[in-house]
């Protein structure tokens, strides 16, 4: 597991932001890019520091240049234990993801230690239920990027940070409603074999329990299992089936149908965000394959 300190995502954060004024036209924008430092603990990594590197159209970092990587690291802290646990860099306003450049440069890292990982930033995606990042390593036999599961250390609000920073920076704080939107995701997945439904009832009623159903369809009969983490806002699971406190649900099934009903209430009669993140799909020859967000909005009557 990878833990990560709030001081050191909010100060990426900020240098994003720097560099992807919010309150400019998209064009404007530049990529940057950091080293990450930690300290490793057996399979687990405590993340101390992004150190920023640069920014501009399109950044990587040349980890061939070892004079100007190990220039940024002082004896204090390495003498502290702390070495480079990977690097990060930002999409803003492209989205969360590897591209194969990246998969290069994060398949030199893993040569180098095999728990490095990459984080991707884009700060138009911090939402309610999402700092704006994925952390990601790549698979040595298909060279596939997959997610990295992390935590922080301490529990904290990702919109109030990006509002904090953007009033700092820019002396005006984005509204939580104009973020609220980016929270809206694909309700639908179809891969070559199946397809991955989320379905709402057409109305729902304040203060009253309603379904929200998860269906896979596939072509022929063959085993699934599918996992996933929930993230629910401005609403609340009113009963639950199966689940455990770590918020990450599996299911198993070898034809098509029904993996699970969400019974949601909310008194808040504005828009419900109900969304699955870091969804994974796994077939009978033990393939993978990493879905978007699943994700419905519903507003409810008052």
């Amino acid at each position: 597991m990878i833990q990560i300190p709030k001081e050191v995502y909010q100060d990426f954060l900020r240098f994003a932001l720097e560099n992807a004024n919010p309150l400019k036209k998209s064009r404007y924008w530049r990529e940057c890019i950091g080293l990450i430092l930690g300290r490793i603990d057996g399979e687990s990594i405590i993340v101390t520091d992004i150190i920023p590197i640069g920014s501009g159209s399109s950044v990587f970092v040349d980890i061939s240049d070892y004079e100007k990587v190990f220039s940024l690291i002082s004896f204090d802290r390495i003498d502290q234990g702390e070495v480079i646990v990977g690097w990060a860099h930002t999409h803003p306003g492209l989205g969360l993801f590897f591209s194969g450049t990246d998969i290069g440069t994060q398949i030199t890292y893993q040569s180098m230690h095999p728990l490095a990982f990459g984080l991707v930033l884009d700060p138009t995606k911090v939402n309610p239920f999402s700092p704006g990042f994925n952390l990601y390593r790549v698979d040595s036999s298909t060279s596939r990027p997959y997610t990295v599961d992390f935590h922080f250390t301490e529990e904290f609000n990702y919109l109030s940070i990006y509002q904090q920073l953007t009033q700092e920076l820019f002396d005006v704080t984005i509204p939580i409603s104009e973020m609220v939107p980016e929270l809206k995701a694909v309700n639908m997945v179809t891969w070559k074999n199946i397809t991955l439904t989320l379905e709402k009832p057409s109305s729902v009623q304040k203060n009253t329990p309603f379904p929200i159903k998860l269906t896979l369809k596939m072509s022929r009969s063959q085993f699934f299992r599918v996992s996933y983490k929930l993230r629910i806002y401005n609403a609340k699971m009113s009963s639950m089936q199966d689940f455990d406190d770590s918020n990450e649900y599996f299911h198993e099934t070898f034809d098509s149908g029904t993996l699970a009903i969400f019974s949601i209430v909310s008194d808040n009669p504005n828009q419900i965000y109900f969304q699955l993140e870091h969804m994974r799909v796994t077939d009978y020859r033990q393939k993978y394959y990493d879905s978007p967000a699943l994700g419905i909005e519903v507003v409810s009557n008052e």
